[in-house]
């Protein structure tokens, strides 16, 4: 049984909920103090789940008049911003008291911690916001913050914790009193196999299906993948490691996890499953879905 690491939603769902790991996380992202945590738990109806879509929030908390949304994002999402609207309106109608005026709705931060660049801008740091395009200087008030977070441009972002907090996300590597403590969460959880295996199995079939395909990568699947490609799609894990281009790693396994989103979304995952092991199969899926 494999460990699992704070990629991992259950994982990131264990750690976060300690309040004090939160006000942490959420001072190390946003830059601004935050007080006492409080969790809007499962079994209260204000804890929206998506069951439409079949997913969950990670972290849904808030601290005075201002709740959080916290989400660990391991698995490319193509459409991460519609995602974070949808999540926007689950906050949104879970935080207003019925009959309550729009201005009891409380300030909210939807944020996403991605293991890969959500818009291909190379920034570590997203923030989107709404804005006037005809009056830039408008301020909407409408109280509103998104953050995407890129883990694999950890050594762009100016401020240090911030980095050594994506650094740790992306490899593992423990650097600073928040990655410190998130290791040690980690490393604890991953001792009491009876949660571990629980945890298993609550995981969804994309994120089951790159743990595969990490795997196979490893074993050099993916090594025999990137030789056969094209030289416009050679950038794979053995070209990358040739060269010692950490680039090369990323654009490979961010090329398996949009296969995965693509084929997922057209419910045809049983498709990936079926050739994972098979690198000659698995190249020609690559192709057929135009990668």
């Amino acid at each position: 049984m494999r460990d699992l690491t704070i990629r991992d939603w259950p994982m990131f769902d264990r750690v976060v909920r300690d309040p004090k790991v939160c006000a942490m996380m959420l001072e190390t992202i946003l830059g601004i103090e935050v007080g006492h945590i409080e969790y809007i738990d499962d079994e209260h109806s204000e804890k929206p789940y998506l069951t439409g879509r079949g997913v969950r929030m990670d972290v849904f908390a808030k601290s005075g008049n201002k709740v959080y949304d916290i989400e660990m994002q391991s698995v490319r999402e193509p459409h991460i911003a519609r995602r974070m609207r949808y999540y926007q309106a689950c906050m949104d109608t879970a935080s207003l008291p019925k009959g309550a005026g729009f201005d009891g709705l409380p300030e909210s931060y939807i944020i996403f911690l991605c293991d890969y660049d959500p818009f291909d801008q190379g920034l570590p740091r997203y923030t989107l916001e709404h804005a006037c395009r005809e009056a830039t200087d408008l301020d909407l008030k409408d109280g509103m913050h998104w953050i995407a977070l890129n883990a694999p441009a950890w050594d762009k972002a100016h401020d240090e914790s911030l980095s050594r907090l994506l650094q740790y996300v992306h490899t593992g590597r423990v650097e600073g009193d928040l990655a410190i403590t998130l290791d040690e969460q980690v490393r604890l959880a991953n001792t009491e196999e009876p949660w571990k295996e629980l945890a298993l199995g609550f995981m969804t079939p994309e994120m089951d299906m790159q743990v595969r395909l990490n795997a196979a990568r490893e074993e050099g699947i993916a090594e025999g993948l990137a030789e056969g490609e094209a030289k416009g799609k050679a950038k794979g894990l053995a070209e990358g490691e040739a060269k010692g281009k950490a680039e090369g790693k990323t654009e490979e396994r961010d090329r398996f996890q949009t296969l995965i989103a693509k084929l997922s979304s057209e419910g045809r995952l049983a498709e990936l499953e079926s050739v994972v092991e098979n690198s000659d199969a698995l190249n020609i899926l690559m192709v057929e879905n135009g990668l």
